[in-house]
């Protein structure tokens, strides 16, 4: 038997699972589609509110989490609503819920990847997979094949587990197109962030700024607090969105989003131009969301965590923040059942219970969320809360 639980996703919330397992005592493997040399992209700035926080908290050896949070930005100041001349429409001065993180995803990532060593195996794409009475098996797309007690689906919105586990809930066009990038934040720069996030709405569009300020530079701390992790060097940056509305045609063939959104923003105000001329990396791309919500499945040897279960619209880090508390949740009651405690499928029937509790609620609030951003008429100005 290759591990006890087998994890199909080296993401946010199936790293936090193997850790959670680890310091559980639980033996844990982790398959990941992608071949291991790079950072996938997967977006820049998220927010990692209370909740998800403590997930890590009680899933990461403490000089991990020292590390994440030292690494993190804490997200303090008002939201701002701009016109495209920047004129200051509105201020929020509410500001996030007390103890919220800013984090950049593959720094969060890469610390997520530390003190698992041969715990994850890259290249392993999951075909298919055989629940028997004594345990499941993996089979990859590489030919080979692992053998565990338990194998959940941590592999993201396109996961191939919920579509063999429950292969009546497809993908649905989410009609939101954003084109993304990131900016070194110079002192030029500084003024279009001076709080947690600033809105710009033009005509028919909506730019999102996030300011990433790290704690501490990542290679930094990470040479200080875990000696041995290898973390990129990251300078404070911008990131910005611009949603436009998915059938423009400036929407489709784009190979650099940079093109894009300046196309989209001509005649703005030069700060903003340059904020996008100045980046570094960019991308395009739609949003998809489940077509409906998750409903129960048979309970057995296979279950679901994160996206791959809730998938939900980008809003404040709510995907990440929802995955990691599944994730601890996934592995107390797999410490149980493991351990002799309980049975097997009590077990994964209370998590399942709870998962599709807390995911299609989550899924919800990014609708709702989304709604605040979604590209308007100019006379549709209203408050902001970002």
């Amino acid at each position: 038997m290759d591990g006890r639980v087998l994890v199909i996703g080296a993401g946010l919330g199936g790293l936090t699972l193997a850790h959670a397992l680890v310091r559980a005592g639980v033996d844990v493997r982790v398959y990941e589609a992608d071949d291991g040399t790079g950072d996938r992209f997967q977006g820049y700035r998220i927010g990692l509110a209370s909740p998800g926080l403590e997930a890590l908290r009680a899933a990461l050896p403490e000089r991990l989490y020292a590390l994440a949070e030292a690494t993190g930005g804490w997200l303090t100041g008002p939201g701002l609503l701009f016109d495209e001349r920047l004129t200051e429409l509105s201020r929020d001065h509410e500001g996030p819920p007390q103890g919220a993180l800013a984090t950049d995803r593959q720094v969060l990532r890469r610390i997520l990847l530390g003190g698992l060593g041969d715990r994850v195996a890259y290249g392993r794409r999951l075909v298919d997979f055989a629940e028997d009475t004594g345990g499941v098996t993996a089979c990859f797309a590489d030919g080979t094949e692992s053998r565990g007690e338990v194998l959940v689906g941590a592999d993201g919105g396109n996961s191939a587990v919920r579509r063999r586990l429950v292969p009546e809930v497809g993908l649905a066009d989410a009609d939101l197109c954003g084109a993304m990038g990131r900016t070194t934040l110079t002192e030029r720069f500084l003024r279009l962030v001076p709080g947690r996030g600033t809105m710009v709405r033009g005509p028919g569009i909506t730019l999102m700024l996030g300011p990433m300020r790290f704690g501490r530079e990542p290679s930094a701390a990470a040479a200080e607090l875990s000696p041995g992790l290898d973390l990129p060097y990251r300078d404070d940056y911008v990131r910005w969105v611009l949603l436009v509305p998915p059938g423009h045609p400036a929407v489709t063939a784009v190979e650099d989003a940079r093109d894009l959104v300046l196309e989209l923003i001509d005649g703005w105000h030069p700060d903003l131009l340059e904020l996008v001329r100045s980046s570094d990396m960019s991308a395009v791309g739609r949003s998809k969301v489940l077509d409906r919500p998750m409903p129960p499945w048979p309970v057995g040897r296979v279950t679901l965590l994160g996206d791959a279960a809730h998938l939900t619209l980008a809003s404040g880090g709510n995907g990440a923040n929802t995955a990691m508390q599944d994730a601890v949740r996934l592995s107390a009651r797999l410490a149980e059942a493991l351990e002799g405690e309980r049975d097997l499928s009590s077990a994964l029937g209370e998590y399942q219970r709870d998962l599709l509790e807390r995911g299609n609620a989550a899924v919800e609030v990014g609708k709702r969320a989304a709604k605040r951003f979604v590209p308007s008429d100019t006379a549709n100005r209203g408050e902001v809360t970002l």
